[in-house]
């Protein structure tokens, strides 16, 4: 029987196939490289994509390289590697499929020593498959000895049934697990290939039903399905290590800005906070002691060098890229830490708190504490030697807003600057050491909180500063973005 004789796809199409499961197997590889699900999950999907790489090969590339480049490829040449990847594609894709399940069993931490063995016994069969029919000699095997066909289509579908058995059997086992959603996952994405593999190839072939014989390449609409489907899980809740997070910045606005400056930004701070650490750790373990002054303004810069490496560790590509990790945070003792951090600044002004609720706020304590001392530096600077800082916390008892405020008596901020001022870049200030990213990268921050910030001033009379936390039944409500 003539296997590759009757009509199938162009071998466009067959390229497009065999790239479409290449970079199915090597995103489910990327997702985690030290999973031995990830990896053995990828050598099955190399070995079955041979057997469309193949005939994209012998059919469309061969052909042409033999005309033009007959020292290149020849016809020997081009049946010998044909018969090879065949025999890949036949003897070895389910035996590493079925390695697959036996890691998607957790068989080798629950029964290692089985597990050892079964690892190393389902490819005795492949070698000795090999012994038997000559990995260089498949394709005269196909051609025209059907007993070698049945032989390969029970030995497969031996396999395909032992696989199945191990992918069910574990969600049946795990169905309560805290893994079994996304077991039930990559159970969809490996055993739908596989069956149709199974049937369309194997089963009619050895059933000798030729005008079906290319049945087998409508798999290139299910490889095509399946990769949708892998991306559209990775976009959500992640599938097989792999998690893509989408965040929006306005590319062609400040986002745009932001870009240029975020990696220089974090190579200035590292050097410079490295220098202030040293610098500080000298003075403390100098001779003789220095005093208890000198030793309470090191604590405050060495408190200061770690906030700044605690804060640029959180900023990855962007600027405005803010990752929060929320917890209950006491928020008069984080209120009170900022102050105590800045008092010193300007010894004549007045810091007053007013705690209306004492109610923890689920929030990213980090960001949040680095928000509140960017306002507290502002409204220093708004305010001459002397002056009031006020900062309250209310929160509700369900719904509704947590709101920390801070109003300074400063000169204020005329009302053609308000709708500027979250801006980035946008600063007032003439001093060189002001980059106008203060109050952007607040607005960021109650953003990423699902909340809100509002300034409201009068020139002559100060300004104040509210930060809103959106509350539901006590609790943040977490933005999704």
């Amino acid at each position: 029987m003539l296997i590759g004789k009757s009509k199938g796809l162009p071998g466009e199409f067959l390229l497009l196939f065999t790239i479409l499961i290449w970079l199915l197997f090597f995103l489910i590889y990327l997702g985690n490289r030290n999973n031995k699900l990830n990896r053995w999950c990828f050598i099955s999907g190399m070995c079955f994509s041979m057997g469309v790489f193949k005939e994209y090969l012998y059919f469309t590339l061969f052909p042409v390289l033999s005309s033009n480049y007959p020292w290149l490829m020849n016809e020997t040449l081009s049946y010998t590697i044909y018969s090879v990847l065949t025999a890949v594609m036949y003897y070895y894709a389910m035996p590493s499929a079925v390695v697959f399940a036996l890691y998607f069993r957790n068989l080798d931490k629950y029964r290692p020593r089985l597990f050892f063995w079964l690892r190393i016994g389902v490819f005795i069969p492949a070698v000795l498959f090999g012994l038997r029919y000559p990995y260089t000699q498949t394709r005269y095997f196909q051609l025209y000895d059907y007993v070698y066909y049945l032989t390969a289509a029970a030995y497969n579908w031996l396999y395909g049934i032992f696989f199945t058995y191990l992918i069910i059997s574990t969600l049946r086992k795990e169905r309560e697990s805290v893994t079994y959603h996304q077991k039930r996952l990559v159970a969809f994405l490996t055993l739908i290939p596989i069956w149709y593999e199974l049937l369309s190839a194997f089963l009619i072939h050895a059933l000798r039903i030729k005008p079906l014989f290319k049945l087998w390449q409508g798999n290139l609409f299910i490889i095509l399905l399946l990769l949708v489907y892998y991306l559209y899980h990775a976009f959500n809740e992640g599938i097989m290590g792999t998690k893509f997070v989408h965040q929006a910045y306005d590319w062609n606005k400040e986002g745009r800005l932001i870009n240029k400056s975020a990696h220089f930004i974090r190579h200035v701070v590292k050097n410079e906070t490295a220098k202030i650490e040293w610098c500080a750790n000298s003075i403390q373990n100098a001779e003789p002691p220095v005093s208890q002054e000198i030793d309470d303004l090191v604590q405050i810069i060495v408190r200061s060098a770690q906030h700044l490496n605690d804060y640029m560790a959180k900023i990855k590509d962007y600027s405005d890229d803010i990752i929060l990790e929320p917890e209950p945070v006491d928020v008069k003792k984080m209120i009170e830490t900022c102050i105590q951090d800045v008092r010193l600044l300007k010894p004549g002004v007045t810091f007053q708190t007013n705690f209306i609720s004492d109610k923890p706020l689920y929030c990213d304590y980090k960001h949040v504490s680095e928000v509140i001392s960017n306002l507290l530096d502002n409204a220093l600077d708004a305010m001459g030697e002397m002056g009031t800082v006020t900062v309250t916390y209310s929160a509700p008892r369900k719904h509704g807003y947590a709101c920390i405020s801070i109003t300074d008596t400063g000169s204020g901020i005329p009302s053609s600057q308000l709708s500027n001022m979250f801006d980035p870049y946008y600063t007032t200030k003439t001093t060189n050491h002001h980059m106008g990213l203060g109050l952007y990268y607040c607005r960021n921050v109650m953003h990423k909180h699902g909340g809100t910030i509002q300034a409201e001033s009068q020139e002559g009379y100060g300004t104040t500063i509210t930060l809103n936390f959106p509350v539901k039944n006590g609790t943040l409500n977490k933005r999704r973005d």
